[in-house]
C-alpha cells in the first residue's frame, strides 16, 4: 500500500517537474509572453539614457579626434580673431612688446625646436643622392617663384581687380622654401621616400636664407613698376637691405638650428624622450601662432585690411589652390616620367621610384609659414607694419590649402605607391621563371596508382613565393628581394 502511494507521488512529482512545452496551455503562454513584454518595456526604459550617453561619446570622441588633428587651423582662427579684437596687445610697442618676445623669441624658438628634431642620421643615409635634391630644390625655389612672378605680372597687365598688395604676397609665399615638417609628415604617411623628405626640409630651409630674400629683391621692382598707378603699393617698395636681412636671419634661423642639431647629435636618445615628453612640435606650433597673431594684429591696427575685400580673399583662396594642384601635377610628371613602362632608355635613367616620387611633389609644392613669415619682418620691418600682414596673408592660406589638398592626396599616392609595389613583386617573379604550369593528369605524371606528387616534382626555386603568387596567397618574406619603382 505504501509502496503503491509512493510510485503515485513520484510519478505526480516527476510530471509536474519535466511538463513538455506542448503541455503548456495557451492561457499561460499569452500571460507569460505580456510579463516578457512588461520586463522588455521596463528594461527599454531604462537603457535608453544609456544610449544616449553612448551616442554622446561617440559625437564627443569625434570632436576630440578632429581637434586633435586640426588643432593648429582652429589656432589659427582664434589668433586671426584676437588679433582682430585686441590688436594693441601684440602689435609693434604693444603691450607684449612683440618686436622683440614675438618677432625674435618667437622665431628662435621655432628653430631651435626645429634643430632638435631634425635625425641628423637619417639625414646622412641620403645626402649624396645630389640629383634628387637638387631636382626638388630647383622647383621649389626656381621654377615655382618664377611661375608665380610670371603669373602675377600677367595680372597686373590685365588690370584683374585684385589686390596688388594680395598679388605681391603671392609672390613672396611662393619664394619661400619648403616646409620645415609637415611635407615629412604626409610624405611618411602615404609611404614615401621619409629619409629624402627630411634631407630637403632641412636643405630647403638652410638655402632659404639665402635664396629667399635675393628673389624678393630681384622681384620687388618690376612688381611695383607693373602695379596698377591708382593703387597704393609704394609702402612694399623701397630698397632691400640684403645684408641686414642676412644677418638678422642668420641669428634668428640659422643659429638656433644649428645649436638644436648639434644638441641633437650628441644626445639622441634624451632629446627623443624630452621632444616626446615636452610635446615640443605642439610647442613650436604655438610659438608659429603667436607670430601670426602678431602680424595681423599690426595689420588691423594700422587699418591695412580696410582695401581687401572678402572677395580678394576668396580669389587668393581659388589662385592658392590652383597652383598646389598644378605644381604637385608638374613635379609627378616630372618625377615619374609617365611613359609607357619600360619607356626610352633616357627615360628609365631619369626616372625616380614611387616612393622618391611621393618625396618630391610633397617637397616641392609646399611652402613653409614658419620661414616665410619672418622673412617678411625683415625684409619690411622698415615700412609700414600693417603692410606685413596683408602680404603674409597669401601666404598663410597656401599653408592652410596645402594641408588640407596635401592630407587628401595622401589616400591616392599610397594607393598608387603599393600597386607600384605589387607590380614590380608580379614581374620580378615573371622574370625569373616562377610559374607553376597547368596541372596534368596523375597517371601521366606519377604513374597510374599515384594520388599525390611527390616533394621533389617542383624545382627548388619555386618554394614558397611561386605558390604563393599562384594561389593568392602574398608572398614570403624570404621570396627574392625586388625594388620598388
Amino acid at each position: 500500500m505504501n509502496d503503491t502511494k509512493w510510485k503515485a507521488s513520484s510519478s505526480n512529482f516527476a510530471s509536474e517537474v519535466t511538463i513538455p512545452k506542448a503541455a503548456l496551455s495557451p492561457s499561460s503562454l499569452k500571460r507569460k509572453h505580456s510579463i516578457a513584454n512588461s520586463t522588455y518595456s521596463e528594461k527599454s526604459a531604462t537603457l535608453t539614457p544609456s544610449r544616449n550617453v553612448t551616442v554622446y561619446q561617440k559625437i564627443k570622441s569625434v570632436v576630440l579626434t578632429l581637434l586633435s588633428k586640426y588643432w593648429f587651423l582652429l589656432g589659427l582662427a582664434i589668433a586671426i580673431i584676437l588679433a582682430w579684437q585686441f590688436p594693441d596687445v601684440a602689435k609693434k610697442g604693444g603691450y607684449i612688446r612683440a618686436e622683440w618676445s614675438v618677432k625674435w623669441g618667437a622665431v628662435i624658438l621655432i628653430f631651435f625646436i626645429s634643430g632638435l628634431s631634425l635625425r641628423t642620421k637619417i639625414l646622412a643615409q641620403t645626402v649624396l643622392r645630389i640629383r634628387l635634391h637638387m631636382m626638388i630644390q630647383v622647383m621649389n625655389l626656381l621654377i615655382i617663384p618664377g611661375v608665380v612672378f610670371g603669373l602675377v605680372l600677367l595680372f597686373f597687365k590685365m588690370h584683374m581687380p585684385l589686390n596688388s598688395l594680395l598679388l605681391i604676397g603671392l609672390v613672396i609665399a611662393a619664394s619661400t622654401p619648403t616646409t620645415v615638417s609637415s611635407n615629412v609628415v604626409m610624405t611618411k604617411n602615404a609611404d614615401g621616400n621619409e629619409a629624402s623628405a627630411l634631407m630637403n626640409a632641412a636643405l630647403g630651409n638652410v638655402l632659404g636664407i639665402f635664396v629667399s630674400p635675393a628673389l624678393v629683391s630681384v622681384f620687388q621692382g618690376p612688381l611695383i613698376d607693373a602695379t596698377p598707378e591708382d593703387e597704393p603699393t609704394t609702402q612694399a617698395g623701397g630698397h632691400v637691405d640684403f645684408v641686414g636681412v642676412l644677418k638678422q636671419l642668420g641669428i634668428t634661423v640659422l643659429v638656433p638650428l644649428v645649436v638644436g642639431q648639434i644638441i641633437q647629435w650628441l644626445f639622441t636618445e634624451k632629446v627623443a624622450k624630452i621632444k616626446v615628453k615636452c610635446r615640443l612640435s605642439d610647442v613650436s606650433s604655438v610659438a608659429l601662432l603667436t607670430l601670426v597673431w602678431s602680424v595681423f594684429s599690426d595689420a588691423v591696427a594700422a587699418g591695412s585690411f580696410s582695401s581687401v575685400s572678402a572677395v580678394d580673399i576668396v580669389a587668393v583662396m581659388i589662385i592658392n589652390a590652383g597652383l598646389y594642384i598644378s605644381f604637385s601635377i608638374m613635379a609627378w610628371f616630372l618625377a615619374s616620367i609617365p611613359f609607357p613602362f619600360p619607356g626610352p632608355r633616357w627615360a628609365q635613367r631619369l626616372r625616380y621610384s614611387r616612393p622618391d616620387t611621393v618625396a618630391i611633389m610633397y617637397c616641392a609644392a609646399t611652402k613653409t609659414v614658419a620661414m616665410g613669415v619672418p622673412l617678411i619682418n625683415v625684409l619690411y620691418q622698415h615700412g609700414d607694419p600693417g603692410t606685413i600682414g596683408v602680404l603674409s596673408t597669401p601666404l598663410l592660406l597656401y599653408h592652410v590649402e596645402q594641408l588640407i589638398l596635401g592630407n587628401i592626396e595622401v589616400e591616392i599616392l599610397k594607393k598608387w605607391v603599393h600597386r607600384g609595389q605589387q607590380d614590380d613583386i608580379e614581374k620580378q617573379q615573371q622574370e625569373e621563371g616562377i610559374v607553376i604550369p597547368a596541372p596534368l593528369h596523375d597517371e601521366d605524371m606519377y604513374g597510374s596508382g599515384t594520388t599525390q606528387a611527390p616533394s621533389s616534382g617542383l624545382p627548388s626555386h619555386l618554394g614558397q613565393s611561386g605558390v604563393a603568387h599562384q594561389s593568392g596567397i602574398p608572398p614570403s618574406p624570404f621570396a627574392p628581394t625586388h625594388h620598388f619603382r
